[in-house]
C-alpha cells in the first residue's frame, strides 16, 4: 500500500465528484425549468395558454436529464479505460455494477430534484418585486399542483437511474439508422411539395383549421428527412472527396470523415432540426420583441441543442482508440504529427460545416410559404429565433474547440512498451 500511487485513485475521485455534481445541476436546473412551465400553463386568477405547448416543450428537457446524465457517466467510465489502460477488467467492473451506478444516479437526481423544488419556491418569493418579465418567466404568484411536483420528484430520478443504467452498456454498433439513403431525401421533397401547395403566401388569409395539421405534418416531414439525409451526405461527401484527394492528409481527412458518418449521425441529426427550426423563424417569424408565448419552441431548441452538443463531444471521446490506432499507422508509415491532427481536426469540422449550411438551406426553403400571413405551421419571434441561433451555434462552436483539445491532447504518438 504505501509504494502505490494514489494519484490515478483521486484523480478519478475527482472526476466522480465533478460527475455527481454535474447530475445534481443538471436536475436540479431541469426541475426548475419543469415547474415554471406547469405554473406558467395554468396561472392563478387567470387562463393560462394551452398546456399542450408546455407539455411539449417537457419532453426534451426530460430528455436532455436523460442524455446528459448518460454522457457524464460515458465520459466518466471513458477516462477510468483511459487512465488504466486495462478496458476488459474496467468494462467487466462496469457490467457487474450497473445496479450501483443506476442507484447512485437516481440519488443525485433526487437531491436535486429537492434542490430545483425550493430553488424555485425561494426565488418566487424572493423575486417579487423583480421586473414583470422576470416575474412572468418564473411564473410567481402561480401554484403547482401537489401532485406534479411529485411527478417530478419522481420522473427526474428515473429518468437519470435509466440513462446511467444504459450508459454502462457502452456504444451502440447500430447509431446510424437502418434506412436506405433515399427515405430521407424523399421525406424532405415529400414535406417541402406540401407545405408549398397547402400555404400560398399570395393570400391575405390564414390557413384554415383543417389544413393546419397537414402543414405541420409537411415540416416535421422536412426536418426528419433532413435528420436522415445528414449520415449519408456526410459519407458521400467523404467518399467524394477521397476519391479526388491529391495529398495525404487530405485523404486521411476524407477516410476519417467516411468512417465518422455512423457514429455523428444523431449529434448532427438533431443540430440540424435545431438550426432549421429557428432559421425557419429567423426568416419567417413576426418582428416582435421577445414573447412567452415563444418559450416552448425556443425551450425545445435549447434542449435539443444541448443534447447534440454533448453528444457529439462524447463521439469524439469515444472513439480515441481508433484515432490513436490511425495516428500510429500513420507515423509507421512516415507521417508527421501535423498531419494527422490537421486530418483530424478537418474531419471533425467539415461535417459540422455541412450540417450548419444544410440546415440554413432546410430553413430557408421552408419559410418561405409562411411569409406573410398564411404561416404553415407556428413560429416564434425573429428575436427570439436570434436567441435561438446564437444558443444553437454557440454550444456547437463550444463543443467543437473541447473536442479539438481533446483530438490535439490525444493524438500525440504513443511508443509501444
Amino acid at each position: 500500500m504505501s509504494g502505490a500511487d494514489p494519484s490515478p485513485l483521486r484523480e478519478a475521485s475527482r472526476v466522480d465528484a465533478a460527475r455527481v455534481l454535474a447530475g445534481a445541476a443538471v436536475a436540479g436546473t431541469a426541475t426548475i425549468v419543469l415547474l415554471s412551465l406547469l405554473a406558467w400553463a395554468r396561472p392563478a386568477g387567470r387562463p393560462g395558454p394551452a398546456l399542450i405547448g408546455p407539455v411539449l416543450a417537457a419532453v426534451p428537457v426530460l430528455a436532455a436529464v436523460a442524455v446528459l446524465t448518460a454522457v457524464a457517466n460515458r465520459l466518466a467510465e471513458l477516462y477510468r479505460i483511459d487512465r488504466a489502460g486495462r478496458a476488459l477488467p474496467v468494462r467487466m467492473a462496469a457490467d457487474r455494477g450497473r445496479g450501483l451506478v443506476a442507484t447512485e444516479a437516481a440519488t443525485t437526481a433526487l437531491a436535486g430534484a429537492i434542490a430545483g423544488v425550493q430553488a424555485h419556491l425561494v426565488s418566487r418569493s424572493v423575486l417579487g418585486s423583480a421586473p414583470p418579465g422576470i416575474r412572468h418567466l418564473l411564473a410567481i404568484g402561480a401554484t403547482v399542483p401537489w401532485t406534479a411536483s411529485v411527478t417530478l420528484l419522481v420522473a427526474v430520478p428515473a429518468i437519470a437511474a435509466l440513462a446511467a443504467a444504459c450508459a454502462t452498456r457502452g456504444p451502440s454498433t447500430r447509431s446510424l439508422p437502418l434506412v436506405p439513403p433515399y427515405v430521407g431525401p424523399l421525406l424532405v421533397l415529400a414535406g417541402l411539395l406540401g407545405q408549398y401547395l397547402i400555404a400560398d403566401p399570395g393570400r391575405p388569409e390564414r390557413l384554415s383549421h383543417g389544413t393546419l395539421p397537414a402543414a405541420v405534418l409537411g415540416y416535421g416531414a422536412v426536418l426528419v428527412g433532413a435528420a436522415l439525409t445528414m449520415p449519408w451526405l456526410v459519407t458521400w461527401l467523404g467518399a467524394g472527396w477521397a476519391a479526388r484527394a491529391g495529398r495525404v492528409w487530405t485523404l486521411c481527412a476524407a477516410r476519417r470523415i467516411e468512417a465518422s458518418a455512423r457514429g455523428l449521425a444523431l449529434p448532427l441529426g438533431l443540430t440540424t432540426i435545431a438550426l432549421a427550426v429557428v432559421t425557419t423563424s429567423r426568416l419567417a417569424g413576426d418582428h416582435t420583441p421577445v414573447r412567452m408565448a415563444d418559450a416552448p419552441l425556443f425551450l425545445t431548441v435549447a434542449a435539443v441543442s444541448l443534447c447534440a452538443a454533448a453528444m457529439l463531444f462524447t463521439v469524439v471521446v469515444e472513439y480515441g482508440s481508433a484515432r490513436r490506432e490511425t495516428s500510429r499507422t500513420l507515423h509507421s508509415i512516415g507521417a508527421g504529427t501535423p498531419v494527422d491532427r490537421r486530418a483530424a481536426l478537418v474531419a471533425l469540422t467539415v461535417p459540422v460545416l455541412v450540417c450548419v449550411l444544410t440546415s440554413v438551406a432546410v430553413g430557408a426553403l421552408t419559410a418561405w410559404p409562411a411569409q406573410g400571413d398564411a404561416n404553415p405551421f407556428p413560429t416564434v419571434s425573429t428575436r427570439t429565433a436570434a436567441l435561438g441561433t446564437a444558443w444553437a451555434v454557440g454550444l456547437l462552436v463550444t463543443a467543437l474547440i473541447a473536442a479539438a483539445v481533446v483530438i490535439v491532447r490525444g493524438e500525440r504518438p504513443r511508443r509501444r512498451a
